[in-house]
């Protein structure tokens, strides 16, 4: 892979080679318009490839665009723009996590990790600088506010564990057990949960992200372009809206036997965590695209408060603060349902202010 703007090297030899390939079809088109101007019917081919020149010469500026500037993403990150735009902005730590701060096992005495976990909600995926991501607002905060009493000291340290596609069985089975087993410090565990989590609990599934894969390009030059391989997708947006049936379909999830399973997970993840000392806060993420009158998980999300706050754990609904913004622009982009810079803030006050309220208090009491 080359550093050269992101770009492969096979992309750069191949755009190279279209360059000089355009460059060099003018020159000579026009030396074969002005040596054949007595051969009519030879002039009549040149003419159609200096007619057809144009069109090439057209098109490839908006692959140049996209290939070098362009710099956005889509939900399922499936865009060649979308791919590029993680080479350009993720920085994994030590660790793996797309966070500034290391994941120490240990921290100074004193000291505490607040650790904010889930999936590409959490990551931030289309929010370029992580400072802009409601985890690091906060850790902002709390480094200036210090320790309880103590102002200039750190008490909390935050650090982000999100990772795209992360649901609660990854969770559960695979990621806390290793931190456990590691002897990472976790004092307090913050659970952002997104309504589909539930998605890996149900068959239909398995069938619906075949699907999208089924999607994706064998032609070259859909499938290596930037341009045309967007192009390629949002015209795959609106000839198969994914989207519809999927919503609906995990709407419903919560009503059938997914729901059951998926509180069994749960169940699953307050044992280890009561187990090994780590407190236990969740934040419930909606989809921002379709908060409104009539948004259809709010059914869903009162479930879900229902079990935390009827197991005594620390839940912060966001759907009822966020749905006062509807008027706003909350999502990446038009093609990306991801919350945008604008939704982490709201998400951050909102997590400050109501569920970490304890953590920024300043009467010098523990």
């Amino acid at each position: 892979m080359s550093t050269v703007y992101h770009l492969s090297n096979g992309y750069l030899f191949g755009m190279g080679v279209w360059l000089i390939g355009l460059a060099a079809s003018l020159v000579v088109g026009v030396k074969w318009q002005r040596k054949w101007r007595s051969f009519p019917r030879r002039l009549r081919f040149v003419h159609l490839g200096l007619a057809v020149w144009p069109v090439c010469a057209l098109l490839t500026l908006p692959e140049l665009y996209c290939a070098l500037f362009y710099d956005e993403t889509d939900s399922f990150g499936l865009t060649n723009t979308s791919q590029r735009w993680y080479q350009i902005h993720v920085a994994p730590n030590a660790a793996g996590f797309r966070d500034t701060r290391p994941l120490t096992p240990n921290l100074p005495a004193g000291e505490k990790r607040l650790c904010f976990v889930g999936d590409s909600f959490t990551f931030g995926h289309g929010v370029a600088n992580v400072e802009d991501r409601f985890s690091d607002r906060i850790a902002a905060e709390l480094e200036a506010a210090g320790s309880l009493g103590h102002p200039g000291t750190k008490r909390y340290r935050v650090a982000n564990t999100g990772l795209p596609g992360l649901d609660i069985r990854q969770l559960v089975d695979k990621l806390l057990p290793e931190w456990i087993s590691n002897n990472v410090q976790i004092d307090l565990l913050v659970y952002t949960l997104v309504l589909n989590d539930i998605e890996y609990l149900d068959e239909w599934t398995a069938e619906h992200y075949q699907n999208i894969e089924q999607t994706k390009p064998e032609f070259l030059l859909f499938r290596d372009s930037y341009f045309f391989n967007l192009l390629y997708f949002r015209w795959q947006h609106l000839r198969r809206p994914e989207g519809t049936g999927y919503y609906s379909y995990l709407a419903e999830s919560y009503k059938t036997e997914p729901w059951r399973r998926l509180q069994r997970k749960l169940d699953e993840l307050r044992a280890l965590c009561r187990d090994n000392g780590i407190e236990l806060r969740v934040v419930i993420f909606p989809f921002l695209h379709n908060l409104g009158p009539d948004y259809p998980f709010r059914d869903a999300h009162r479930r879900l408060e229902a079990y935390f706050t009827g197991h005594g754990v620390k839940c912060l609904d966001l759907e009822p603060i966020l749905a006062k913004h509807t008027g706003e622009d909350l999502t990446v982009n038009q093609f990306d349902a991801h919350p945008n810079e604008r939704a982490h803030a709201l998400a951050a006050t909102a997590i400050r202010n109501h569920l970490l309220a304890d953590l920024f208090a300043n009467d010098g009491t523990e």
